[in-house]
């Protein structure tokens, strides 16, 4: 259950992020109030997610969110990525998957 909070809780957050840019600098907007409930369900999950695995495990996931939000905003948002970028959120996925691997 807590591998399902913590995939929810890094889906959610980075959902959140994109709604918070496309209602960026207007805090009654309908995206940044979506955002902020977005953000605020991730937080919760990611309570039940500290309760359960040492902090040294779990924080490493949040890795995931770098990726997550690369992915969304370049679909969603249209944003162009250099090659710096595209390395940086690879380097990000090599360093999850060996946290993900390890005991």
């Amino acid at each position: 259950m807590t591998w399902l909070f913590a995939g929810l809780s890094v889906v959610l957050g980075s959902v959140g992020q994109v709604y918070l840019k496309l209602g960026s600098g207007k805090i009654f907007e309908l995206h940044t109030i979506i955002g902020i409930i977005f953000y605020g369900v991730a937080f919760l999950l990611w309570l039940q997610v500290l309760a359960a695995w040492p902090l040294s495990k779990a924080y490493p996931l949040l890795a995931v969110n770098f990726i997550l939000v690369a992915v969304f905003s370049s679909i969603f948002l249209h944003e162009q990525f250099s090659a710096g970028s595209i390395l940086g959120t690879i380097l990000c996925t090599i360093g999850v998957v060996c946290v993900g691997l390890s005991k």
